[in-house]
């Protein structure tokens, strides 16, 4: 048998990680339905046009993204809660699955599965709140207001008009950073819960904040490059700077994910 990979036991370790999450998974999904539902339900009950464009194309951006950045550190955060409980850490790590496995398994869940997830929860939720908004809309006396009722799909949705004037910008590369962003914010915060014994998520939170900090004094606030939006006219960038831009922002990612393996395999032989 590979001790590296086998897709047979990592089926396995799927299935049990599953079984025993499931519960804790819906409840979770369950209290992120009800605070969307509450504040749709007050963006709808108030029928100011203000609120109302929380339901325009730029507005389903700004929650969508929102959400998810918020929910998934959350999510990250609460993946390797079972290494407070000694009962519940000893049964992790005598899992018959390797390094490699128990690592793919935390990337799947909280880099691919959870966003998934979450994003068919907001579409479910958001097509017909869009559809309200837009009928209040209908029905209102206001002739000059602009409003802008697509539904906003990730990755589908190119454009995005930003104003009542119909100027348009590409959003996907805004949406490429975001998620990469994402991914890299979420390696980070399961690294730190998996490397910290005592208080993990506090001093996660802490080295984060303290990061926070030294970039802005610093002033070394990472460059967009590549992947800023314009709106105006096209930009041409370099090979180089293709390459600096790819790196910096596909590296971050791998490096802190990276990192979560090696903080994995430590816990396996301590």
């Amino acid at each position: 048998m590979n001790n590296f990979f086998n897709p047979t036991r990592f089926s396995r370790l799927l299935d049990a990680h599953w079984a025993e999450k499931r519960r804790e998974y819906v409840w979770f999904f369950a209290v992120l339905a009800m605070l969307d539902l509450i504040f749709m339900v007050i963006f709808l009950g108030t029928g100011h046009h203000a609120l109302l464009r929380q339901f325009q194309l730029s507005g389903q951006v700004f929650w969508y993204m929102l959400g998810l950045l918020f929910s998934g550190l959350i999510f990250a955060g609460r993946y390797f809660k079972y290494q407070l409980n000694p009962g519940a850490s000893l049964i992790a790590l005598m899992r018959p699955a390797s390094v490699f496995e128990k690592w793919l398994m935390a990337f799947l869940v909280i880099s691919i599965f959870y966003p998934l997830a979450y994003t068919l929860l907001y579409m479910l939720l958001n097509y017909p709140a869009v559809m309200l908004a837009k009928a209040v809309v209908k029905m209102s006396s206001c002739e000059t207001c602009l409003y802008d009722f697509r539904l906003y799909f990730p990755f589908l949705t190119t454009d995005l008009v930003v104003d009542g004037t119909g100027n348009a910008r590409p959003i996907l590369n805004e949406q490429m950073l975001f998620f990469m962003t994402l991914s890299a914010a979420q390696a980070f915060i399961a690294a730190g819960t998996a490397y910290f014994k005592r208080s993990p998520v506090l001093r996660t939170l802490l080295v984060l904040f303290l990061l926070f900090v030294l970039s802005i004094w610093t002033e070394t606030s990472p460059q967009l490059g590549i992947f800023a939006s314009v709106s105006d006219e096209a930009v041409h960038y370099s090979m180089m700077e293709y390459l600096l831009s790819l790196g910096l922002w596909l590296g971050v990612p791998v490096l802190l994910w990276a990192a979560l393996y090696f903080f994995i395999k430590e816990r396996e032989i301590a």
